[in-house]
């Protein structure tokens, strides 16, 4: 009798060990990103909003959403305007936004490199429920921007960004 709870406690771990996942890169296209002038010194909010097609590329990689484990954001890259460099700003914190999940910080650059025109956003190490983005219709990519000074135009941003996709298989 002694026996059977630990072969109990040995099928499971077995089971357990047999349930597979599989990692998949999701990264979304151009996405355009918008802080309406005049822009002045300290913070402003550049935003775009993005139709995840994740159930499609789901389709395409022979999954569905309910195989979703998990997703996180593994790379955030911004491009700046032809006419501007990162020199006007000093800090960049990312979020994501949608109707039915609440707003979560994904990516931070501070300092900010001077000079560039393309930055890579370091991600956050905690994220949680980023897969409840995905599946909304709509999500909307937020950039607070902290700018040394005034600048009349608007600053027009284009985002690429990847997820890490956790599937059960």
């Amino acid at each position: 009798m002694k026996a059977l709870p630990f072969f109990l406690l040995s099928c499971a771990l077995f089971f357990g060990a047999c349930s597979s996942s599989e990692v998949l890169p999701f990264t979304t296209e151009e996405v355009s990103m918008l802080a309406s002038g005049p822009l002045m010194e300290g913070s402003n909010t550049a935003q775009g909003d993005y139709q995840p097609a994740l159930e499609k590329w789901l389709q395409s990689k022979g999954a569905r959403m309910a195989d979703v484990r998990e997703a996180k954001l593994v790379k955030a890259s911004l491009v700046l305007p032809d006419s501007m460099n990162s020199s006007l700003i000093s800090e960049i914190t990312l979020h994501l936004a949608a109707e039915k999940a609440d707003m979560q910080k994904v990516g931070v650059l501070n300092p900010v490199p001077e000079g560039q025109t393309g930055l890579v956003l370091q991600t956050a190490q905690e994220q949680k429920k980023i897969a409840d983005f995905l599946r909304q219709p709509t999500m909307t990519f937020v950039a607070d921007i902290n700018l040394k000074k005034d600048t009349m135009p608007d600053l027009h941003l284009k985002g690429i960004f990847e997820f890490q996709i956790t599937l059960n298989r």
